[in-house]
């Protein structure tokens, strides 16, 4: 249905003109000549009903004979050249898109709620274009890295390779992400060269951490410190634990399936019910934990429950009341020394990952107080993959970093790039 002239408002944006002005193409800054002027139609954002401006555009002369540019448009605050919907406008879409994480097709209905148009294709292009005015550098430079860096791979949805992805680990904000080609030895993970191209993309982008917190790939030391020989590398504790925990867990699984016949089947039963909370830290029992487990332990006394239920403890112990690495160190001899856990292939495997050359890298933090012991990478790829469930995944890799680039600016620095980038983008037009 097409609407009258009553039910759309109409205003008149006069622009104030200025006493100098800078001619785009010889930058030379000289007295305002008018050349001509005229009116350009806008859509803005109403709650009562559409409001359209005419906006006034008036046109300069330049007075410099050797420019080739003899005349060119003065700017208007809040509108943008060639676009025919308000600055603010584009703001609201975009921050939909980005910090509501709102599809493009939801952002396009929100539009048309506040009487003006955006399709899907005009949001997306709008977006492409802010991103490309900004450059990782820059971001990185005033997001004010920390100095501790975490790295972990992740694989995004609608894409054949993996990710890298690297993130300041004590203020938890994502710094870059990057996709790295297979390992050509190796079907279906990273080449070392990857890892090492990776960490020389960051050097150029000006990150240069004292501290990183890698998982548990044996490329990350050596590729690492061909990039920053003196940095420290810290272990992440989440994948140390994660990978103590599996070994645990299967060996608690292989103890029930041990468990043969009818007359054992409330036991089975009994032990899948409870297996995670056998494995659960004691100063993280519950009143309800406090209640069973303590039978638990009664009735599996002398069994390889009792041996695991001993050993979790003892890991709690090495990495959670540690005070210095001499202590972790000797913590993991006695264990070492003693027979108990000997008995069992899964706590015998974790044992060797214990006395491993890795495990100095383990208790990295319990020598130097700034450096946490979690870079927290899972909690961050977990949020962008929220970022890419709505958009079924980015289709591109550009299109990946120009998202990343945007959520830097609008979340972690609230939109001050902006302002500073177009600020320098002036002194760079003079």
């Amino acid at each position: 249905m097409e609407k009258s002239l009553d039910d759309i408002g109409i205003q008149v944006v006069k622009t104030s003109v200025p006493k100098t002005c800078i001619c785009p193409d010889c930058g030379i800054e000289q007295p305002v000549l008018r050349d001509r002027e005229y009116l350009k139609k806008v859509k803005d954002l109403s709650l009562e009903k559409p409001t359209l401006l005419l906006v006034q555009r008036i046109s300069a002369k330049c007075t410099n004979p050797d420019c080739p540019r003899k005349s060119f448009v003065l700017p208007t605050p809040g509108i943008e050249r060639y676009q025919r919907v308000t600055r603010r406008v584009k703001e609201e879409a975009l921050n939909k898109n980005i910090l509501d994480n709102i599809p493009y097709y939801r952002t396009a209905c929100s539009l048309r709620r506040l009487n003006t148009s955006g399709s899907k294709s005009s949001i997306d292009r709008w977006k492409q274009k802010e991103a490309d005015q900004y450059g990782f550098k820059d971001i990185i430079h005033q997001m004010d890295f920390s100095g501790v860096l975490g790295i972990d791979e992740y694989k995004p949805k609608r894409s054949r390779h993996y990710d890298l992805m690297a993130a300041d680990a004590v203020k938890w904000r994502i710094l870059y992400l990057e996709s790295m080609p297979f390992s050509p030895s190796r079907a279906g993970t990273l080449s070392r060269g990857s890892i090492e191209q990776f960490c020389w993309h960051l050097k150029a982008l000006k990150v240069n951490p004292w501290a990183i917190i890698v998982d548990l790939l044996a490329a990350y030391p050596k590729q690492v410190k061909r990039v920053w020989p003196k940095v420290i590398i810290q272990y992440d504790y989440f994948h140390v634990m994660q990978l103590t925990h599996k070994y645990l867990k299967n060996a608690l699984l292989h103890f029930r399936r041990q468990l043969q016949g009818r007359h054992l089947e409330s036991f089975r039963r009994e032990l899948w019910e409870n297996k995670w909370r056998l494995l659960k830290n004691m100063d993280r029992w519950t009143a309800k934990d406090h209640e069973i487990i303590p039978g638990l332990i009664e009735c599996y006394r002398d069994t390889p429950v009792e041996a695991i239920l001993i050993f979790k403890e003892q890991l709690h112990r090495l990495f959670n009341t540690s005070h210095s690495k001499a202590d972790a160190y000797t913590t993991r001899d006695s264990l070492f020394k003693e027979r108990w856990w000997q008995d069992s292939w899964h706590l015998r495997k974790i044992m060797e990952f214990l006395m491993s050359s890795r495990f100095d890298y383990m208790i990295t933090y319990l020598g130097n107080n700034h450096i946490p012991r979690s870079g927290n990478m899972e909690n961050l790829i977990a949020i962008w993959r929220q970022m890419e469930k709505v958009r079924h995944g980015f289709r591109t890799e550009k299109g990946r970093q120009n998202h990343l680039k945007l959520y830097q600016i609008k979340n972690y620095l609230k939109g001050n790039l902006a302002e500073n980038s177009g600020k320098s983008q002036k002194v760079r037009g003079k």
